[in-house]
């Protein structure tokens, strides 16, 4: 009955995210709920922006219909009602950042109330032995946490089917590490979030005929992080808590560096909106839509791959290869610069050589970017044993 019960929530979610996309599309059309281009934004045409609103109704309908409601599973649910009807105002009204952080902070706190669930235990991080926090610092720390988390997946959906892939990702590693240790309610919540998000990256991948929106990608983050609360803190210690935040590793790592260059090297609010978050840096290497978002769901896929394979391993060792790792990656564009600039011929017009490097980025192929994921993924395993 369990795989059974895991299949019809899959497959209701599915289904119902499925029927539902091109409804609310054809309904944004009508209305003018669009999300339209501007010097930052990468689409050239308005585009819907409301498939947050199937994504979320198709997980809801799934688990009231299929999954026992625990205190855990309740609050999850409550809190996230609070979360997506935040992102949905604001991408039908607008909400300033200060209301949109009171309403991720009220949906933490609805559902640390109902169900218990924070951050307390932090495992072995430094080697020096396991970090236990105080209930006064575990709830201040917990809204940290998921609002940073929130914040990271609402960042990184910048290109087509990028941040539904990343969190499709995250959700099957999730589900992976829920059935080693037996966390059957999170098993379900996994199954019925990925098959909404997997109806939704039907029309949402390039070139996306609907976007998310605030409404869906602040729901999935609001979503994953109490999954890694709840696979890390209500399963006796048996996943350690570094381990969710590798998976989550690429929109988490990306969030603070162009957060603390905003802060400290440009002097501007770290919330300003710019160009700087690695996609666009990709993008700007003249690299194809379509390969940057394979390359980052490669990356993604390699994160949440290999602390499942080395879970056994300390933490303090998968803390350290992780930051290591993620230098490598977000150092990618910089290198694949400095290699044209090595190789490139020696062209007086500027503008011609702009226009050799971009095409010559835009050639590079799907296989050379694999067989680069597959030498740092036994790069990483060779470090970390």
């Amino acid at each position: 009955m369990g795989f059974l019960q895991l299949f019809y929530v899959f497959a209701t979610s599915l289904a119902a995210a499925l029927v539902m996309v091109p409804a609310l599309r054809r309904w944004a059309l009508q209305k003018g709920e669009l999300d339209r281009p501007d010097e930052r934004k990468v689409h050239k045409d308005p585009v819907p922006r409301l498939g947050g609103i199937a994504i979320f109704m198709a997980f809801l309908f799934s688990v009231l219909v299929f999954v026992d409601m625990t205190c855990e599973v309740r609050g999850i649910l409550a809190g996230s009602l609070v979360i997506f009807f935040t992102g949905l105002i604001d991408d039908l009204h607008g909400l300033s950042p200060r209301r949109k952080f009171f309403g991720q902070i009220s949906g933490c706190l609805v559902t640390m109330s109902i169900s218990g669930l924070h951050l307390g235990y932090l495992g072995d991080l430094f080697g020096t032995g396991s970090i236990i926090l105080p209930f006064w610092i575990a709830i201040p720390f917990t809204i940290f946490a998921v609002v940073g988390v929130i914040n990271a997946v609402n960042l990184i959906d910048g290109l087509d089917g990028l941040a539904g892939g990343v969190a499709f990702i995250s959700l099957a590693a999730f589900l992976l590490l829920a059935h080693l240790t037996g966390n059957f309610p999170v098993m379900l919540l996994c199954a019925a979030m990925l098959g909404a998000v997997l109806g939704f990256l039907k029309y949402n991948f390039w070139p996306a005929r609907i976007f998310m929106g605030d409404g869906g990608s602040l729901t999935i983050g609001f979503i994953l992080a109490f999954l890694a609360i709840h696979l890390t803190q209500a399963s006796g210690g048996a996943i350690s808590p570094v381990i969710p935040v590798i998976i989550l590793g690429l929109p988490i790592i990306d969030t603070l560096r162009v957060m603390t260059r905003r802060a400290l090297l440009e002097r501007k609010s770290p919330f300003s909106p710019d160009r700087t978050h690695l996609h666009h840096q990709f993008l700007d290497l003249g690299i194809h839509h379509r390969t940057v978002v394979l390359l980052i769901y490669g990356i993604s896929l390699t994160l949440a791959a290999v602390p499942i394979l080395f879970r056994s391993l300390p933490e303090y060792a998968l803390l350290l290869s992780y930051l290591g790792t993620s230098v490598l990656f977000f150092s990618l564009p910089y290198f694949i610069r400095r290699l044209y600039g090595r190789f490139r011929p020696r062209i007086a017009d500027s503008g011609s050589s702009v226009l050799v490097f971009r095409r010559w980025a835009a050639h590079l192929r799907l296989e050379s970017i694999l067989i680069f994921l597959v030498a740092v993924v036994f790069g990483f395993a060779s470090f970390v044993h």
